[in-house]
């Protein structure tokens, strides 16, 4: 599993964090112990990070301490990416260079030492980033076929193994693993890539994920750069120490010398003696790469010795000398500071310790200062002021009791950060020097030459020193064991915090930046199409390029990479990428066995029976890679397989090496740098380190490398090492699993864990012990076997060991946590046994028992978890089951030795053992196929020895018999089943065969036996069959034959002797039977047929009597038969056929099953008419089917047969059904009427056709039809015309006048002074020389017709007679009584009857009459309001009424006629006013005016610019008589008809007659003005001449509006006389926005009139909203009722007869149109002329003031029933019903306002009614 440097985690090895080169350094100060580069001759040392690169979201991560940042820390310029060069590790990089220069330099070159940095000339302004990362911006997937490779791979490597596994092969993973692992172990590694159509989703919230990454510099991490930077370290500060800081690299012909290489090449060849000795220096120039120079030996000699020979001198001492190497016996006291302590010691754990301070000791796993020197430049004046203030006490350094008892404050003061402080208190100083004790010696006396060593403040005396120090060394000094532990303190820094977006960014500006300054040179250029060839930029980059400059920056020593790997990412803190049962519990992947999060607890992966989760083992770790980011050489934890799924990204490129060949790469890197593995033996643990695969593959080790790629997999094996680098950014998840072939390789892991004394990750032998108790399976104990032996086997040696010291047991019962039984010696988990002591809680193993504590051995105790016995009886449990399936094959051998022919039943019994076996025997499918082979044999054999059980019929067959049945072997009444099927040659041939499988049973003997009795038995068959006797002695003969056939019975052989004996004895029982059964009358067909079928096997010939006899019968039977069977295979069966077979002939035999299936038919036909006639004949008592159930029976019945009856039935039902549908239809109101006939006729021909023809059904819907139908009849005959003579209803003449009589265009009266008489015709003067028979009123002078005043004698208009009922009429009803009968009609009568739609128009339109007939005598019955002016309106109210006949009024008890009657009394008896002539109104010009007819004869609105108009329905205007689109105009046409609904006036008449327009708004624009908002008032230009336009400013429209352009106006003259009048004739007053009409005010106070009532059909009626008695404006007005009641008013046929009122300049008390809006002043209505050879003038209608007399004088002034509708109650409760609303009548327009109630139609501003001025 690819992983990089593992911090401290459940995984075991505690994380190589450390002070790393980077530590500290965003300055590079001068120091005394720096080492300064001055290469003349070499390039300069460059250093590349990739935090340079500033992008958002990557933050610093934060310090675990919270002791404050100091500039020297790494947080201090992370936060401020590019601010300053990051200097790499000086000590390290400028080790070289620091030799080669002398050491009086170091004063004046500081610059020297700083290393050419590169920042990619960044502008360091941060990268922006998205929240989220795009998944369509990264590598998904992958070609599943890639390209063949165009080159090789560097250092010429092979590839491992690529597996394509098919679906079926991938659904196991453990079983595809276990199948490819004998070929992909020698590999390493191999590559897996899914089947295509496999994915696994990707479901990390890339929004919310952060990860922390490492820092990686390239060329630090290979083994051989780092053990060359290290030694030469080690070889300066050895010299410094040895007072000559002067030492230089040498140079030979301008060329400096490699000491590194050169001190490894004379170690290969056996040291300085040996090479010396051997004269090999000039063969070590040829191996250093000097050719060719004189002198060459003796200058490398020269400078060997010189330099290296008295450093390898030095430690040769140290390793020599008794006193430096420290006894780990020798007893120290805890409080003093030795290098032991300081190993053990806790009390300054290093989370806390200040980032300069040195650590507690090198030889823990935190780093060393060493390879960090102090940055401060004070440090020399320090040590000197120090050494000349204490003597040869050097500094002032923490003993470790101090460190252990300081504050969090007070160690903050710890350290070289605080020297200045330690200088300032020398009495302190030297009272923590005296307590300090040599480290060689042990003791504490002459302090004064105590030196203290600068790495980890042990103290030695200079004189126990070897070689010994005379003085106090100047700068720093080390001691031995720091010296030589330099540069073991390696590992990754942390880098930054990083969203997956933010990393993306980073990479992709990275890899931009340095291929476009380090561009790839291709000899060959790159395939475009090849998809691992990626574009950066304007650069082409292969894998292979990254490949070659990966390890090209690795192996550089000037150039240095620093790059971010985010490796080891938890997913249990982060969550898997993979979705999980918990995450995501629908998802289908969650359960998929490749999905990592499963891999582990699979059946056959061991890590399942681990008990806890382990983070990155058991549970999967996450990588986010970037470009040239590394995972360095290892092997799994305990050496288990792993498997990495590659989620999305770039390439990840792989190596791996054999587990075979591991010891074998171990020992090449040690050879490559042992100078590492002598400071660090668990180096390769660490998972820091590189090295180059062509050193590894020249020194012997395979390597093989693979690139993975976006959804692929690799696996590595058991011990096999493996490292690697990202081509870019990725993201991979893995995880480990084990086979049980890992159990050797977990075994040697342990062990190896135990010898570094590394930390394992779980206990080996708990996971042993844990299998055992868990699976039971053979297969399991077979591998488990060896492993569990070893374990038990060690660890009873272990017990005996530990027993031999006499060390107390104790038994546990249960398990205990990991950390309770560890080592705390060697860290191996010691879970079967534990050695512990009661002075302390750490435990110890066996091996380790003397390492405890002090106390003796004796004296600890031994706990076991498992006793002996335990653990042998579980090793002997696994050893038996292991042992089942040896021992079964044990037992399998020993009965195949013993007999040539087993026993069946012992091979029976091993196929039963074999197969409870659960685990496969190669020998169980041979002895299965023996087995089955003998158990056939043994069946066969059983036909013989078993005869079959007798199975005599309960019936006997019936049917006719086949050909094959011609001749049965069978002569007598036995069943064929009883007789032997098999003969004796069979018999022998299967005595035969069993000489041949080779087993033994009893039945061999029995069949033996059996053929001996069947060949005796032949034989006196044979002799029998050749005896004379037959004819002689014949009744002998039949008794010795029946004899000899009762043995053979007992024979179960087929004898064909035997056949021929039973042969004789069945003809003779035959003929005897035939003489009984020949004629007999009651056998049936069958028992003919095997009469028959006897006799010929019998060889009777057909000459015998009785055959022929039975042939005869069979005949006729057989036509029986065979015609039955046609009627029973028609289709259609009649009941004729069938009761023609009901009868049938005795003698002829029958089928009895035919006859019965027959008769069964004849018998449901028979049912099936008998229903249907007692249906189609019912008196109609019983009870009715449904339709739906006799078609039902019907379906049934014509299944099978063929009835008239039914036939009949069904047409019936069929009528029956199709009136369901039609009464449906008409009832849902869905009903096509398509004929001529009414619809009510049609359905009271179905009602006759009903009761005459269906009574016999149940027609539910008919029914109810016909209840409507009832209904309708009582609803038409209460119609008060309905004709009991011709029983209709007369109402279209009816219709005829009241539509003539109420149309809403003509309410007001005629403009003609001819019409006076009760009819519609003017009554004119005759012409010249003619006599008129007019008649004229005495009373009110009104003039007649001669036919009109014949009607009655008398003045309509004066006479109450016509109106009281004293003079009849045809129409002798009252109105008040036909808006109930409207509601009560039924919906059949409302869906289709005409007398309801004329009822309806009739109610519609003499309501709307009565309602403004009503208003107009509620306003005349005020005394100031009775004016001769209203006469002519009176008098044209009555006409109406008169047209009507019938009584019209709200109520029974009010009659309008007779207060219309009342009223023009009244009025005529006054004067008449004096005439005031019109004005002259303004011409107006429109641009329609001057526009030309369009392609349609229109000239619309629209002025012919649409072009789809054409064509468009057109109106045409009753007035102009101009065609317009009725679209353009709103103008409602009745789609379905498509005619138009009302009459028309066009808007540019409206506006001439200053009428408003009803279907929508108009707006006057002027040709001259072009403000928006700004529109003409032609309403205050025709009541106020004026010489110019009148503007007016309205607000946008927000309904439908027309806009009509004004060309220009002429101006019009005023032409008025005076009245003789007092009162000035009224004028409505229009509250108008702007204009001269505002001011025009009438000084009398306005006279409001109420809302006018709902029309008596609607539910409710609507309320009045003015609060005053004084009436409002009249609401008879056309305007008022045209909207109020919305009429459909049809033109009048004699349209010139009858003319309409012409345009009106007045106002009077008709309210013609109800106003659109509250805020809108409604204009006065203008009635265009219907002809214009008969205009017509609308009188002057004045408004009187106010009169103030009392309501009782006003009542007296009219008549009775005038008085009652302006009551304000009403006396007498209206006739109509509750449903209808009752008409208040004009009561409500005195009575006080009531309130509003909801859903009521809103109130209409009342009208002001003003005089007009002159």
């Amino acid at each position: 599993m690819q992983t990089g440097s593992p911090p401290t985690s459940s995984r075991g090895t505690p994380s190589r964090r450390g002070r790393s080169p980077r530590t500290g350094m965003h300055s590079v100060p001068h120091s005394s112990d720096a080492l300064p580069t001055e290469f003349s001759n070499k390039q300069p040392n460059t250093f590349t990070t990739c935090l340079s690169i500033a992008v958002e979201g990557a933050v610093p991560i934060k310090p675990q301490d919270d002791t404050p940042s100091s500039p020297h820390t790494r947080m201090s310029h992370q936060g401020t990416p590019g601010s300053s060069k990051r200097a790499p590790r000086k000590s390290k990089t400028n080790a070289l260079a620091a030799l080669q220069n002398h050491a009086s330099q170091l004063s004046s070159d500081d610059a020297g030492s700083q290393d050419a940095s590169d920042d990619f000339f960044g502008d360091h302004v941060p990268i922006p980033v998205s929240t989220s990362l795009d998944l369509s911006s990264v590598k998904t997937s992958s070609p599943r076929n890639q390209p063949a490779r165009a080159t090789s791979r560097p250092f010429g490597l092979e590839d491992c193994l690529v597996f394509y596994p098919t679906s079926e092969e991938f659904r196991d993973p453990m079983s595809y693993i276990r199948s490819i692992s004998e070929k992909a172990v020698n590999y390493g590694i191999c590559k897996v890539v899914p089947p295509v159509g496999w994915k696994m989703p990707f479901v990390t919230n890339t929004e919310t994920f952060r990860f922390k990454t490492r820092l990686q510099r390239l060329n630090s991490i290979e083994a051989t750069s780092r053990a060359k930077v290290n030694f030469l370290e080690q070889l300066y500060r050895f010299h410094k120490q040895q007072g000559n800081p002067r030492v230089s690299v040498p140079t030979i012909n301008h060329k400096p010398l490699d000491l590194w290489l050169l001190r490894k090449e004379v170690q290969k060849l056996g040291g300085y003696e040996a090479v010396t000795r051997n004269k090999k220096w000039g063969d070590l120039g040829a191996m250093l790469g000097y050719r060719g120079i004189p002198g060459l030996s003796t200058q490398i000699k020269n400078s060997y010795t010189r330099v290296i020979l008295p450093y390898e001198h030095f430690c040769e001492r140290v390793r020599n000398s008794p006193a430096l190497s420290a006894s780990p016996t020798i007893k120290t006291e805890p409080h003093l500071k030795t290098h032991i302590n300081v190993q053990t010691s806790n009390s300054f754990p290093s989370s806390i310790r200040c980032p300069t301070s040195p650590p507690s000791s090198p030889l823990t796993v935190s780093s060393s200062p060493l390879s960090e020197p102090p940055d401060d430049a004070d440090y020399k004046e320090r040590i000197r002021t120090r050494s000349e203030t204490n003597g040869a006490k050097k500094g002032n350094r923490t003993t470790s009791q101090d460190q252990s008892t300081s504050t969090p404050k007070s160690r903050d003061t710890l350290g070289r950060a605080t020297a200045a402080l330690s200088v300032a208190q020398p009495e302190d100083d030297a009272k923590l020097t005296q307590e300090q004790s040599c480290e060689i010696c042990q003791k504490k006396n002459h302090d004064e030459e105590m030196l203290l060593c600068d790495g980890c403040d042990c103290g030695f005396h200079m004189f126990c020193l070897d070689p010994p120090l005379t003085a106090i060394p100047k700068g720093q000094w080390f001691c031995h064991t720091c010296l030589f532990v330099t540069g073991g303190d390696f590992g990754f820094d942390e880098g930054q915090e990083h969203s997956l977006s933010s990393f993306q960014a980073r990479d992709l500006e990275f890899r931009r930046r340095w291929w476009t300054a380090h561009p790839p040179v291709h000899k060959v250029a790159p395939d475009l199409n090849d998809p691992t060839v990626s574009y950066l930029g304007n650069t082409v980059v292969t894998e292979y390029d990254v490949e070659n400059e990966f390890w090209r920056l690795v192996q550089s020593p000037n150039e240095t990479v620093e790059i971010e790997y985010g490796a080891d990412v938890h997913s249990t803190t982060h969550g898997s990428a993979m979705p999980t049962m918990e995450t995501h519990p629908l998802e289908p992947a969650s359960k998929d066995p490749w999905n990592l999060n499963n891999i582990p607890i699979l059946n056959e992966s061991l890590l399942r029976y681990i008990k806890s989760d382990i983070s990155g083992m058991t549970v999967p770790w996450t990588y986010v890679g970037m470009v040239f980011s590394t995972f360095c050489w290892h092997n799994e934890d305990h050496y288990t397989y792993s498997i990495n799924f590659q989620h999305w990204g770039e390439t990840k490129t792989w190596y791996g090496i054999p587990g075979d060949d591991a010891e074998k790469f171990e020992a090449a890197i040690k050879s490559e740098a042992p100078d590492l593995f002598e400071a660090q033996p668990d180096l390769l643990f660490q998972l820091v380190t590189l090295m180059n695969p062509k050193r590894l593959t020249d020194a012997g080790v395979r390597v093989y490398a693979c690139n993975q790629r976006a959804g692929e997999f690799v696996i590595t094996f058991p011990k096999a090492y493996h490292a690697g680098f990202n081509h870019g950014l990725n993201f991979n998840e893995a995880v480990n699993f084990a086979l049980p072939d890992w159990l050797p390789y977990g075994r040697d892991c342990v062990k190896r864990y135990r010898e570094h004394r590394k930390l394992p990750v779980f206990s080996h032998d708990e996971l042993l012990v844990t299998i055992t108790q868990q699976s039971q399976s053979i297969k399991t104990a077979q591998w488990l076997e060896a492993s569990l032996r070893e374990m038990t086997e060690r660890e009873l040696e272990r017990r005996r060991t530990a027993r031999a010291m006499n060390i107390t047991e104790q038994l546990e019962e249960e398990d205990r946590p990991e950390d309770q039984y560890q080592c705390s010696y060697c860290k191996v988990f010691c879970y079967l046994s534990q050695v512990t002591c009661h002075c302390k809680s750490e435990v110890v193993c066996v091996g380790h028992a003397s390492q405890l504590c002090d106390h003796p051995v004796n004296q600890h105790v031994l706990k076991l978890r498992f006793s002996d016995a335990d653990l042998q009886e579980s090793l002997a449990k696994v050893a038996e089951r292991a042992a089942i399936p040896s021992t079964w094959k044990a037992k399998f051998q020993k009965v195949l030795s013993e007999s040539s022919t087993p026993p069946l039943r012992s091979l029976r019994a091993l196929l039963a053992e074999g197969e409870r076996i659960n685990y496969p025997l190669l020998e169980l499918t041979s002895l299965r196929k023996c087995v089955n082979r003998a158990t056939e044999w043994l069946d066969a054999a059983n036909t013989f020895i078993i005869r079959k059980q007798s199975r005599k019929r309960s019936r006997r067959s019936r049917g006719r018999p086949t050909p094959s049945d011609s001749t049965p072997p069978a002569f007598d009444d036995r069943d064929p089943g009883d007789r032997p099927d098999r003969s004796l040659n069979d018999l022998r041939a299967l005595l035969g065969e069993v000489q041949t499988l080779g087993f033994d049973t009893p039945e061999i003997s029995v069949l033996q036996s059996l053929a001996k009795q069947a060949e005796e038995i032949r034989n006196k068959a044979t002799v029998l069959l050749e005896d004379g006797r037959a004819a002689t002695e014949r009744d002998t003969f039949l008794n010795e034959c029946e004899r000899l056939l009762m043995e053979a019975s007992s024979v179960n052989v087929y004898l064909e002797e035997i056949y021929e004996v039973e042969k004789i004895v069945s003809r003779e029982q035959l003929i005897k039977e035939l003489e009984e059964k020949a004629e007999d009358t009651s056998a049936t067909l069958e028992d003919i047929r095997n009469l028959l079928t006897r006799a010929r096997a019998c060889n009777l010939g057909d000459d015998n009597r009785f055959v022929k006899i039975l042939m005869g019968r069979q005949r006729a039977g057989d036509d029986w038969e065979e015609k039955a069977r046609h009627v029973l295979d028609q289709p259609f069966k009649t009941i004729e056929e069938l009761d023609e077979f009901s009868e049938t002939d005795p003698s002829v035999p029958i089928d009895i099953s035919i006859y019965d299936r027959l008769m069964s038919a004849r018998s449901k036909a028979k049912d099936f008419e008998k229903q249907a006639k007692s249906w189609l004949l019912s008196d109609g008592q019983g009870p009715t089917p449904k339709v739906s159930e006799v078609m039902r029976f019907v379906t049934r019945a014509e299944k099978d047969f063929s009835i008239p009856a039914i036939r009949d039935l069904k047409q019936t039902a069929d009528f029956a059904l199709e009136l369901e549908n039609r009464c449906e239809a008409i009832l849902r109101n869905r009903y096509q009427h398509r004929d001529d006939t009414d619809i009510f006729d049609m359905m009271m021909k179905w009602r006759s056709y009903v009761r005459e023809h269906l009574t016999m059904f149940s027609l539910p819907v008919f029914e109810k039809l016909d209840a409507q139908l009832t209904l309708h009849q009582k609803w038409l005959e209460d119609l008060p015309w309905f004709c009991q003579q011709h029983g209709t209803a007369h109402g279209q003449e009816i219709l005829h006048d009241v539509m003539e009589a109420t149309r809403p265009e003509d309410d007001l009266p005629p403009n003609d002074e001819y019409f006076t008489c009760i009819c519609n015709s003017p009554v004119r003067p005759p012409p010249p020389g003619t006599q008129s028979d007019a008649v004229q009123c005495d009373h009110c002078f009104a003039r007649f017709h001669g036919d009109c005043a014949a009607n009655g004698g008398s003045c309509p208009f004066c006479d109450h007679r016509h109106w009281n009922g004293a003079i009849n009429k045809g129409r002798n009803w009252h109105f008040c009584f036909l808006p109930q009968i409207l509601l009560s009609a039924p919906e059949l009568t409302k869906n289709y009857s005409d007398a309801w739609r004329q009822l309806e128009a009739i109610v519609h339109r003499v309501d709307r009459l009565s309602s403004v007939i009503g208003h107009f005598l509620a306003f005349a019955s005020q005394p100031g309001n009775q004016r001769p002016e209203y006469i002519s309106q009176v008098r044209h109210y009555m006409r109406k009424l008169y047209k009507i006949q019938f009584a019209v009024s709200p109520s029974r008890e009010v009659s309008f006629g007779l207060d219309l009657a009342g009223l023009h009394r009244i009025l005529a008896g006054q004067p008449a006013p004096v005439r005031v002539k019109r004005k002259r109104k303004p011409k107006f010009v429109f641009g329609q005016d001057i526009d030309k007819d369009w392609l349609d004869g229109t000239r619309c609105i629209c002025r012919g610019r649409t072009p789809y108009l054409l064509n468009y329905p057109t109106v045409e205007c009753e007035s102009c008589s101009r065609r317009y689109h009725a679209g353009c105009v709103f103008f409602p046409i009745d789609g379905s008809m498509g005619q138009k609904q009302h009459r028309f006036t066009c808007p540019l008449c409206c506006i001439r007659k200053n009428r408003s327009y009803v279907y929508s708004d108009v707006r006057v624009t002027h040709i001259d003005n072009q403000d928006p908002d700004t529109y003409v008032d032609t309403t205050a230009m025709l009541e106020n001449p004026s010489k110019d336009v009148i503007y007016t400013k309205l607000v946008p429209p927000y309904t439908q509006t027309l806009f009509v352009e004004l060309i220009r106006f002429t101006l019009g003259s005023s032409d008025i006389t005076n009245t003789s009048h007092s009162v000035p004739p009224p004028a409505i007053h229009r509250p108008a926005e702007a204009g001269p009409s505002a001011s025009h005010r009438h000084s009398h106070p306005p006279l409001p009139l109420p809302t006018p009532p709902t029309p008596v059909y609607e539910i409710a009626r609507q309320p009045t909203t003015n609060g005053h008695h004084v009436p409002p404006p009249p609401p008879w007005s056309t305007q008022w009722h045209t909207i109020m009641s919305n009429p459909t008013p049809a033109r009048r046929s004699e349209a010139s007869e009858h003319p309409a009122p012409p345009p009106s300049l007045s106002t009077s008390p008709h309210s013609g149109k109800k106003r659109k809006f509250a805020d809108e002043s409604p204009p006065p209505d203008v009635s265009g002329s219907r002809s214009p050879k008969q205009p017509r003038r609308l009188p002057q209608t004045p408004v009187l003031p106010p009169v103030s007399a009392p309501a009782r004088a006003m009542q007296q002034t009219l008549s009775p029933s005038l008085a009652m509708i302006v009551s304000p109650v009403d006396t007498e409760p209206s006739p109509r019903p509750a449903s209808s609303a009752p008409y208040v009548g004009a009561s409500a327009s005195t009575s006080l306002p009531k309130p509003p109630r909801p859903g009521d139609t809103p109130p209409v501003r009342p009208i002001k009614l003003v005089p007009k001025t002159k």
